[in-house]
């Protein structure tokens, strides 16, 4: 049984990135201010050479590098990403702009989440999976003439972008919205999106915290 110490004390996340760590930095100024009960254990990087890990070492973060060549095939990359993890026993593993896919090996089943730059399944035909990342995804959401966009969480399976949703947050595209006025309206919601949902898994998975 859980002391009444572990049950209060902060969930522990490890954050996955891959460049300029704006969800890790908003994800850590939820959690300075109250509005998560978290602590960031580990951040890993599947680049070098990033601003997120400058973000992450500012906070007195530990950080890793696991780039792709590291590894021969996706199954040994993350293998490796689960290895460097697994010292800091985190409670919830949350990607952050992290570009790489990672297989979800055993143990780990519903303990990762990943934030995607549109609205899903809606949108998974055209803007979504391999390849779909930032302003390929504000770009293929106009060109596809949608009114709506936005951003969903959901739970991290072993295909790209297709697990299950936990929410989402809808924003207008507006007349005359080119990629950048479309994504920095995205990337807003997803500010208030994220941490929120973070923080509704946490209550309603009491069972992950170790």
């Amino acid at each position: 049984m859980r002391s009444p110490q572990q049950i209060d004390s902060p969930w522990r996340l490890a954050v996955l990135i891959s460049g300029s760590g704006r969800s890790l930095r908003n994800l850590l100024d939820a959690i300075a201010a109250g509005e998560l009960n978290a602590r960031v254990v580990s951040v890993v990087s599947s680049a070098a050479n990033v601003a997120g890990l400058q973000i992450a070492a500012d906070a007195g973060i530990p950080t890793h590098i696991v780039k792709p060549g590291d590894a021969k095939g996706v199954d040994a990359y993350s293998t490796a990403t689960y290895q460097i993890l697994q010292p800091y026993d985190p409670d919830l593993v949350i990607m952050a702009g992290y570009l790489r896919r990672l297989l979800v090996h055993p143990g780990w089943e519903n303990r990762i989440l990943n934030i995607h730059p549109a609205l899903l399944p809606q949108a998974a035909t055209y803007a979504a999976g391999k390849g779909f990342y930032g302003d390929r995804v504000h770009a293929a959401v106009l060109g596809h003439g949608d009114a709506e966009s936005g951003a969903t969480v959901h739970v991290v399976t072993d295909a790209y972008d297709d697990g299950p949703p936990l929410a989402q947050s809808v924003v207008p595209v507006l007349p005359g919205d080119d990629v950048r006025a479309l994504a920095n309206r995205v990337f807003a919601a997803e500010c208030e999106l994220y941490p929120r949902v973070i923080r509704e898994y946490m209550a309603a998975q009491p069972g992950l915290k170790r």
